[in-house]
């Protein structure tokens, strides 16, 4: 389980208003939670800040745990949360298939076998050997999103995956991804608009979780 816990921050001490104050969540292990609201509210930096890749300039207070581990300050490697950021991250001078290679546990055997099948569950074989420059928004998009969830970690975040996709694509990709949080059983943040229904305007983050059956 991910536990969230009286988490406030902001980037100027000076702000009388906090970016979040006080935020409390739980997601259990094969949940999945989704965090939605306008730009500005926090959404991104939260995830930062769970994940350990904050600015260093974040103010910040709270608590987080992850399967009844205080992970608060622990180093990035040993909390093992795979991330996916809105910029992607894919390595440039790798093609598809070795930035997936590359986030496969070292004790994994016959890899290149693994990153097939993967790339063959998300209709993307294809494009096995070519390089990040030459995918589009939403190819990037899948390719590191599995990247983040191959790499077998305690908990998920995922930021803005099906932002880039298709309809068509986005259902099928969305299939499969819920059903590996499923298959690995853990805990699973998606800031996602595309998601969550009845998004409006509002200053406070719309937080909606989803339990698979």
């Amino acid at each position: 389980m991910l536990e969230v816990k009286d988490i406030t921050f902001s980037f100027d001490k000076k702000e009388k208003k906090p970016l979040i104050k006080n935020l409390s969540f739980k997601v259990k292990k094969g949940e999945i939670l989704f965090i939605s609201g306008k730009s500005g509210l926090g959404k991104s930096t939260l995830l930062d800040l769970i994940s350990g890749f904050h600015d260093n300039n974040l103010i910040w207070t709270g608590k987080i745990y992850l399967n009844k581990l205080d992970i608060t300050n622990t180093s990035i490697q040993n909390k093992r949360i795979g991330y996916m950021i809105q910029d992607y991250f894919l390595f440039p001078h790798f093609n598809v298939k070795n930035n997936l290679i590359f986030s496969l546990p070292k004790q994994t055997k016959n890899k290149k076998e693994q990153v097939m099948n993967y790339l063959e569950q998300i209709n993307m074989v294809e494009f096995s050997n070519h390089y990040p420059s030459e995918l589009s928004g939403g190819q990037k998009a899948r390719i590191a999103c599995l990247r983040a969830i191959i790499s077998n970690p305690n908990a998920l975040l995922l930021d803005e995956p099906f932002s880039s996709l298709d309809k068509k694509t986005m259902k099928s990709f969305q299939k499969f991804l819920f059903d590996f949080v499923k298959k690995l059983n853990i805990p699973c943040i998606i800031v996602s608009h595309r998601l969550v229904k009845n998004l409006n305007n509002s200053s406070e983050l719309n937080i909606t979780k989803f339990v698979q059956k």
